[in-house]
């Protein structure tokens, strides 16, 4: 995890911009705050956890959400304070705290202290081992309020195969890409193992935290994997708009979960 730590330590800026690069790329962003605004109570207090440079937490914020923002990364916090320092007082008030910590480990915060836990962008997928995927899922679950809601994103094992077909397919008679296949699990940009999930996979792994599920979306939702016409048609506002609508309306459908880029798994305690 410390190596995790670092690799987000030098592209904080990177994380921060990621989610807003280009039309493809805000569905993530814009996906996501769709379905919370379906499920998250109107008002209360949330825990961002794994929340890199908090564009989740500012936009939460913004709404007048009150927010603890939780990252194991010291330069994703660095970062997020100094964008919530341009902003308004009165958004800046609704920012509780900003904690360096492992989503693995939440003590610092007794059991139910938040209305509604988060942990979004996939901070699970740089967790290799199960036990502790498994300890951390517990962790968010705890700190949940009886009846909260509890958001946690991943990154999906079959959007990883068909990109690995697409971009860098000279690995496919490689055993690691075997291992891939196998076990969900690869080397990731940060050099340590990544594991990549099935829709169905972190459903179960939250059912069995005493989850009960809400709604599983594509983050992409039917634009995933179609980046280059998906930038595309963003160029003509009217198409656009119909198209977003679109992909709202179906990311839930199982199918479309699945192969999402991300899957974001929304339950309650």
């Amino acid at each position: 995890m410390n190596q995790v730590a670092e690799a987000y330590n030098l592209k904080a800026a990177l994380e921060w911009n990621r989610l807003a690069k280009d039309a493809y790329h805000t569905l993530e962003f814009d996906v996501t705050m769709h379905y919370l605004s379906r499920h998250l109570p109107p008002t209360g207090l949330v825990l961002d956890a794994g929340g890199g440079p908090g564009r989740y937490s500012l936009a939460l914020c913004r709404q007048g959400y009150d927010v603890v923002l939780y990252d194991l990364s010291p330069g994703n916090i660095e970062l997020a304070r100094a964008n919530f320092a341009a902003e308004p007082p009165e958004v800046q008030a609704h920012l509780r705290q900003t904690v360096v910590g492992d989503i693995c480990n939440i003590t610092c915060y007794p059991d139910g202290s938040f209305d509604s836990v988060l942990c979004l962008g996939g901070p699970l997928t740089h967790i290799p081992e199960a036990a502790d995927r498994e300890r951390a899922v517990a962790e968010l679950v705890r700190v949940a309020k009886p009846g909260g809601v509890v958001a946690i994103a991943v990154v999906g094992y079959l959007a990883v195969l068909r990109d690995g077909m697409e971009h860098w397919n000279d690995d496919l008679v490689k055993p690691s890409f075997q291992k891939l296949i196998a076990t969900g699990e690869d080397f990731g940009p940060t050099h340590t193992i990544w594991h990549f999930f099935r829709a169905d996979e972190i459903r179960q792994l939250a059912e069995t935290t005493g989850l009960r599920t809400l709604d599983i979306v594509g983050c992409q939702g039917l634009s995933a994997g179609t980046e280059e016409a998906t930038n595309r048609l963003a160029e003509e506002p009217e198409k656009w708009a119909v198209w977003k609508q679109v992909i709202f309306d179906t990311a839930n459908i199982p199918a479309v979960a699945d192969m999402a880029e991300h899957i974001l798994y929304i339950g309650q305690k």
